[in-house]
Parts: C-alpha cells; sequence; structure tokens
C-alpha cells in the first residue's frame, strides 16, 4: 500500500466510519475482505495490514473512503456506504501504473498527450442547515 498508518490517521475525519459492529462487518465484507491490497495479511498474517482499516479501527473515518450514494432522505445501503479509492479488484483491472494506448509502429502521435491528472480525496465540506420558513 502506498500509505503508511500515520499518514492517514493525520488525513482522516474524527467522525466514526461505522455506527455499530454490524455496519462496519457488512461494509467490510464488501470491499476489505475482497481488496487484493490486504490480502496478503489477511490470507497469511503477513505485514501489518490495511491501515485505512486500523484507522476505522480507531473511531476515524479515513479521507481515502468517500460517501457512496444516498437516496433523498440520506439512506444509505451498509455494503456500500463508502467508496474506497484505495480498493484493488480481484482478478483483473490490470496492474500497476494505466499505460496509454502505444503509437502505430513507425508513425509520430498526432497530438501529445497530457499528462494524467491525479484524483483528488478530500471531502467536500457540508452545506450548513437552511431554516425552514415561518420557523424561527
Amino acid at each position: 500500500m502506498s500509505i503508511d498508518y500515520d499518514e492517514a490517521y493525520a488525513r482522516s475525519r474524527d467522525v466514526p466510519a461505522f455506527s455499530n459492529g454490524t455496519e462496519g462487518e457488512t461494509w467490510m465484507a464488501n470491499w476489505c475482505y475482497r481488496c487484493l491490497r490486504d490480502a496478503p495479511h489477511r490470507n497469511m498474517g503477513k505485514g501489518s495490514g490495511c491501515p485505512l482499516i486500523l484507522v476505522a479501527m480507531m473511531s476515524r473515518t479515513p479521507a481515502e473512503w468517500l460517501d457512496g450514494p444516498r437516496d433523498e432522505q440520506g439512506r444509505y445501503s451498509m455494503a456500500d456506504q463508502y467508496h474506497c479509492i484505495e480498493f484493488k479488484v480481484p482478478g483483473g483491472g490490470g496492474g500497476g501504473e494505466p499505460r496509454p494506448k502505444p503509437d502505430p509502429p513507425g508513425m509520430d502521435g498526432l497530438f501529445p498527450r497530457p499528462e494524467r491528472a491525479t484524483r483528488m480525496f478530500v471531502q467536500p465540506t457540508p452545506e450548513p442547515a437552511r431554516q425552514m420558513a415561518g420557523a424561527s
């Protein structure tokens, strides 16, 4: 994994990731238990495991866990409460850094290739609650 525990803890939000063990276990079964980043620790006990799980165990929410889909009332599926940007899907998805499609042999590219944009994982700031009309 490209980050360590101290970095992940420093970036995390001081809010518990899950309200109870069932919620945490359901989410981890859908994400962490399938992720290849934590597989060596999970399957063979090697390494220290995923630092994001450790941050969540310290009653904080890692910055790498973005809020998942919500309905109009703010409800969400426990298994999809967050989307982890460090998740590495098993059995595919390539590996390593993404590589652009090569130019045909003996031909120069028509346009220069742009630099790949970086992904930001900063949570948006919540909007203040709006007052209802007529409420004092």
